[in-house]
């Protein structure tokens, strides 16, 4: 069994609001974008990557929130106490982590979708 704290399952179950109400959120832009721009055209392009941003953030922070169990606030809380150095290196690691995933993903769509 494990010890969870006070509140665990409303956090869960608010992120999970976040992120339904954000994806929800960024389908509706996505259409509008699509609509009026279509792909390939970059007409309003600044303005619809930050559109799409957004919700994309609402729906991100919904996602850490059902998979840590703690507020967002709580987070950048416990974030902020960290020591300077301790906030470089996670902070590194966190990009080089994300860069990888993404770039990883791009790599695996250009070779499957070559074979």
């Amino acid at each position: 069994m494990t010890n969870r704290p006070e509140g665990d399952t409303n956090v869960r179950r608010y992120g999970l609001l976040k992120l339904i109400a954000g994806l929800a959120m960024y389908a509706a832009v996505w259409l509008y974008v699509y609509r009026q721009a279509g792909f390939g055209d970059s007409r309003g392009g600044t303005f619809y990557i930050i559109l799409m941003g957004v919700p994309g953030a609402l729906a991100l922070s919904g996602l850490l929130e059902i998979t840590t169990g703690r507020s967002f606030t709580e987070l950048a809380k416990r974030w902020d106490e960290l020591a300077p150095w301790q906030r470089g290196v996670f902070g590194t690691g966190i990009i080089i982590a994300a860069a990888t995933l993404v770039f990883g993903g791009l790599l695996l769509i250009g070779w499957l979708t070559h074979v």
